[in-house]
């Protein structure tokens, strides 16, 4: 049954419908002209779909994109919703992956139909029509404009109508080559894909969201192999003394089977690597995964591997092999400390503040607390920023702890205080006193 409701945000009603379990994974669609309806009834089924009418806020949300985009936020912190799926057709679709670039943890997976990216100046829009709603400018888009799409974190799938559609598919194509795990899929109908084809769009969009996550493709990977898990802590191949594996003993006799296993492409192999992760929390796994990767240069291979950590540094439980695996494989390399902390928060910087939403914090905080062995001059501004924070204060003053006592650790003195200086931390604080008087005296790590 779908439920007609509203809710204030930014001090006026949203009215929005929604369909499905009470208890469903959240989904939001955000179409522009077009009737998703065989869609939302068929994910409804299962998940909880949500449907925001944007014609309820005003000419404004029609003509600027990013109005909607804030909006749809406000949405979806007034519902609650602190990480959905995200679909969206043409300015839709663009509204969608505007929200995916501005907050990107909250997007867990995202379908664009019909969308293409801004061109030099952005889309141009000089009157809003029933028939259609934008005209483009030709030229090439601002690196600028491009680069933002490097942002998105989420599992994308881009639905494109083919050659004879007057949307530009150089464009689509090239903004699906930048989102880090994008998936383009063409269907050479000229219009609307859900028009045109809405059974094939129907089950094109329900398998992408239905796919697997990396875990249970690696559980099912292990038991096709004869390894099962019998308890928490506790698995059976079926040929070891007393029938009982631990969790470690998987990972040493499984790792490198998986990350070396030739039917499978390299973006495959990492999946199967990162579910191996979650499932057996064990930095042997993280060992194989570093192994795996080591001098190959393809940037698919490395936005599979950075969404991988970084997602798992996004999530509410801690993952001990991930946090000790970028200490120890990354940051403790020279070769690679800068390139790494730089992929898993430094592009975030701008997005550090006390509003933040927890999932950027946590990852915010695991990284501060192992970028010990990070050259000072590549983390000095992000730990700069992040003591504005009081909610990252401690992980920025452990940061520079171990910066100073870890024997890989990388500070200038002056620096390093200049940044305690900034918060307000406790005078007990362990270690406190004995870091300022070091630091004042000048002594590097």
């Amino acid at each position: 049954m779908i439920e007609h409701r509203s809710v204030i945000v930014n001090g006026l009603p949203f009215e929005y419908q929604v369909a499905g379990p009470a208890d469903g994974d959240p989904l939001v669609l955000l179409p522009a002209q077009g009737d998703w309806a065989p869609l939302r009834d068929e994910l409804a089924r299962e998940r909880r779909v949500y449907t925001p009418d944007v014609s309820s806020r005003g000419p404004a949300a029609r003509e600027w994109p990013t109005v909607m985009r804030d909006e749809v936020l406000g949405l979806l912190d007034a519902l609650g919703l602190d990480r959905v799926d995200l679909a969206g057709y043409r300015i839709g679709g663009e509204v969608a992956y505007l929200v995916a670039q501005a907050q990107p943890w909250r997007v867990a997976r995202l379908v664009l139909e019909g969308v293409e990216p801004p061109g030099p100046h952005g889309l141009v829009r000089p009157e809003y029509s029933e028939m259609d709603w934008f005209t483009v400018v030709e030229g090439e888009p601002a690196p600028d404009e491009l680069d933002r799409f490097r942002r998105i974190t989420a599992r994308t799938l881009v639905l494109s109508d083919g050659p004879t559609s007057h949307i530009w598919q150089d464009r689509i194509a090239e903004m699906a080559r930048r989102i880090p795990d994008a998936r383009l899929t063409p269907f050479p109908v000229g219009r609307p894909v859900h028009a045109a084809e809405p059974e094939e769009f129907v089950r094109a969009v329900v398998d992408f969201l239905g796919e697997l996550p990396d875990s249970e493709s690696a559980r099912l990977w292990l038991a096709g192999r004869g390894v099962v898990r019998t308890g928490e802590d506790t698995w059976t191949d079926g040929e070891s003394e007393e029938g009982r594996l631990t969790s470690n003993e998987v990972a040493h006799r499984w790792a490198a089977a998986a990350l070396g296993d030739d039917s499978l492409d390299i973006e495959h192999r990492l999946r199967l690597g990162f579910g191996l992760v979650d499932l057996l929390d064990e930095y042997w796994v993280t060992v194989e995964i570093a192994s795996a990767v080591q001098g190959i240069a393809d940037p698919d291979t490395a936005r599979v591997l950075w969404n991988g950590y970084r997602s798992r540094l996004d999530a509410p439980a801690r993952c001990e092999a991930i946090v000790y695996s970028l200490w120890v494989d990354w940051f403790e390399d020279r070769d690679t400390a800068e390139r790494v902390f730089t992929e898993v928060l430094g592009k975030d910087l701008t997005q550090l503040r006390p509003d933040s939403p927890e999932p950027m914090l946590r990852r915010a905080r695991r990284v501060l607390e192992s970028s010990g062995p990070v050259p000072w001059q590549a983390k000095e501004l992000a730990y700069r920023i992040a003591a504005r924070v009081p909610e990252l204060s401690e992980a920025v003053f452990r940061g520079i702890l171990h910066s100073h006592h870890d024997v890989y650790g990388d500070l200038d003195p002056a620096g390093a205080l200049a940044v305690l200086d900034q918060m307000s931390l406790p005078e007990d604080t362990e270690h406190l006193a004995e870091l300022r008087s070091a630091l004042g005296s000048g002594r590097r790590p």
